[in-house]
């Protein structure tokens, strides 16, 4: 069966390797794990800031927040629609992403003692299944 999906990022010619197009490379297992691991690392990085942050004075990560997810927001359309420069992109994203995430998580640990912990706990289960 297939699917259709109105995604720009999921067309069919997205998928269509073309020599044209490209640098030759191809796609490796290797090469995927590393950038997973080196975007996490970026993602921890901007997100114990801005915990960090929201520890010293809740009222200064409203900035934090606003800036982490527009810009991410904005990060990942162009990615989508550029995809050639995802390589400069993906870590502005992680970056952004990283504020967003650290500072409303500080938020939801705040207000539901536990919930972060149990959620860090999934992901890390799902990343690495």
């Amino acid at each position: 069966m297939y699917m259709r999906s109105g995604n720009p990022s999921l067309k069919d010619d997205k998928f269509i390797r073309s020599s044209a197009s490209g640098n030759g490379r191809l796609m490796t297992i290797q090469g995927t794990v590393n950038k997973t691991f080196i975007l996490l690392l970026l993602v921890l990085a901007t997100c114990i800031y801005s915990w960090n942050q929201f520890l010293n004075d809740p009222g200064s990560v409203t900035p934090l927040i606003l800036i982490g997810a527009i810009g991410g927001f904005i990060v990942a359309l162009i990615t989508i629609f550029v995809p050639k420069i995802s390589p400069i992109t993906a870590p502005i994203y992680a970056l952004l992403e990283g504020l967003f995430i650290g500072a409303i998580s500080a938020q939801y640990e705040v207000q539901f003692g536990g919930i972060v912990f149990q959620a860090v706990l999934l992901t890390i289960g799902v990343l690495l299944s």
